[in-house]
């Protein structure tokens, strides 16, 4: 089968099967040396993609990341400078990431700032980074809160090998089913309805092929955040307080953030689709709520998101699925949408 080739601003998504070897992931030009990074889960493709590296007469090695959002910490970037400092990285050289968006947040930060910036590429290996995280040229790290630290900055190439997605575990292919929901909510209400027929049996080729579209198309519009890219945060208002307060994984937290939003979205703009949103999110087997969370630790989280300004909170809101728009929320539609996901 061949590849499919998609433009996300500079970056190159390449998504099909069998793409793991040195000329599927490496732009084609110049360079002396590839510095590897990879979570535990994936240390054994990076170390293999890193051999066939080498015999394709390029340096190359591996430096195995803490999993999950212990990557995103400063003292771990600083550790992975340090490393590239020691492999001679040049600015001509390139780093492959091979892993889930926190890896891809943390790695992309690392090589826009090092030598203040070397070529990265990211090999998405699980279905979050595929349809979200690894796409659009976002980078950061957490400090207090998430992601208050970071870059834009377009990858070269993503690389999304459905062959490596295909034999992910089931919850960490639903976590991922929930930010591919959240673009067709916002941008395609075809994919919608597939994850409505299909659930989790969906195709996953054609689940990531419409996500990354809807979300190339926003980015080419709003690369740096200015106005329409936000709409890529639906849910993730109370999807990211509810992801620090409760230990909860970012696909599951946003999945109850998308129905705080959608009661949000009903009381504010009229949005006609909050039960269908909620049954789709049930049918891919996806929190609807979080109950025996700490209203007041949410809130205060909440209180730190990005997307505040000094007219107070603002949310990614519905009028109707394909159309998302961003409003300035009172106190009683928090405590509303906070109520609808059982957050006493």
């Amino acid at each position: 089968m061949v590849a499919q080739r998609l433009t996300c601003g500079t970056t190159q998504v390449v998504l099909g099967r069998s793409l793991l070897a040195p000329a599927d992931i490496l732009p084609e030009r110049e360079r002396a040396s590839v510095a590897v990074v990879a979570q535990p889960a994936t240390a054994r493709l990076a170390r293999d993609f890193a051999r066939a590296a080498v015999r394709a007469g390029l340096r190359s090695e591996v430096r195995v990341l803490p999993d999950g959002e212990a990557a995103k910490d400063l003292g771990v970037v600083a550790e992975l400078y340090e490393w590239l400092i020691g492999m001679s990285v040049a600015r001509s050289d390139t780093l492959v990431a091979f892993g889930g968006g926190s890896l891809t947040d943390a790695a992309g930060f690392a090589a826009a700032t090092y030598l203040r910036g070397i070529e990265v590429v990211y090999v998405a290996t699980t279905l979050l980074a595929a349809v979200d995280a690894a796409i659009g040229g976002k980078t950061g790290v957490n400090l207090g809160a998430k992601n208050l630290v970071g870059s834009f900055r377009h990858p070269a190439r993503v690389v999304i090998d459905v062959d490596v997605l295909d034999r992910l575990p089931a919850a960490v292919k639903r976590g991922g089913m929930s930010e591919a929901l959240k673009a067709g909510l916002i941008g395609d209400e075809a994919l919608v309805g597939l994850l409505e027929r299909d659930g989790m049996e969906a195709d996953l080729e054609e689940v990531v092929g419409r996500a990354v579209a809807v979300k190339a198309a926003v980015v080419g519009k709003d690369f740096e955040e200015q106005g329409e890219r936000v709409h890529l945060n639906y849910g993730h208002t109370v999807g990211h307080g509810v992801e620090v307060a409760g230990g909860i994984g970012h696909g599951p937290a946003v999945a109850i953030g998308m129905v705080a939003a959608g009661r949000a979205s009903a009381l504010e703009r009229g949005f006609e689709g909050e039960d269908r949103q909620r049954a789709a999110i049930a049918r891919l087997g996806l929190p609807v709520a979080a109950p025996g969370l700490d209203r007041m630790a949410v809130l205060a989280l909440m209180a730190a998101d990005k997307k505040r300004d000094a007219g107070g909170l603002r949310m990614v809101l519905l009028e109707r699925i394909g159309a998302p728009t961003v409003a300035h929320v009172g106190s009683a539609t928090v405590e509303a949408a906070l109520t609808a996901v059982e957050i006493a």
